[in-house]
């Protein structure tokens, strides 16, 4: 068995037999990475507090196929994630970006560096409510480190000086641009 550790954004959790859960992290190193959490969802697990969703954790895992995590260590968490509504959807959105336009276990720093950024931006942010140029930015920036080529008519400079009416559009004209690409549907935020 392999042993290996690294340093992960959690994207998803997916409930697995009884207890389990299945996490897929996306990591610096390794890309897009799913590893099984043995007893993570019962009360007494002690790993639960260190892998929070959309937290950053050291994770400990051995294996081929599916890798068990063995042990995980808290880096940072981002708490205005949880306590603000809007923050939490607009994170999950970008998760979802994740999830579904990367392939499994190709690394792209590029992309890491990008989604971690994002984050702490998110959770520092006090817009009062107005964070969708921070998400479109951040769609457009992740469609360009994957290699996708931009509509011409918008750019992040552009996206932080539009109204709503202008920014729900490019919001439209981006997912379609998205769901064109990875040719299935991404949920669509309403602002």
């Amino acid at each position: 068995m392999k042993y290996k550790k690294l340093l992960g954004i959690i994207l998803k959790k997916q409930n697995y037999k009884e207890a389990d859960q299945i996490l897929t992290v996306w990591t610096r190193e390794a890309g897009k990475v799913r590893i099984l959490a043995r007893g993570l969802r019962k009360p007494a697990s002690k790993l639960n507090y260190a892998l929070p969703d959309l937290g950053l954790a050291e994770l400990h895992f051995t294996g081929k196929n599916l890798p068990v995590l063995i042990g995980a260590k808290p880096i940072r968490n981002f708490p205005s994630l949880t306590e603000d509504l809007q923050k939490t959807i607009i994170g999950f959105y970008a998760a979802e970006l994740m999830l579904k336009m990367t392939a499994d276990e190709h690394p792209n720093a590029e992309a890491y560096d990008l989604l971690a950024g994002f984050l702490a931006e998110l959770n520092q942010a006090d817009y009062s409510g107005r964070y969708q140029p921070l998400l479109e930015c951040f769609s457009l920036d992740l469609l360009e480190c994957l290699g996708f080529k931009i509509p011409k008519n918008l750019d992040s400079s552009m996206l932080r000086q539009m109204n709503s009416d202008q920014i729900e559009e490019a919001h439209s004209t981006i997912n379609k641009f998205i769901e064109y690409i990875i040719e299935r549907p991404v949920w669509m935020i309403k602002y």
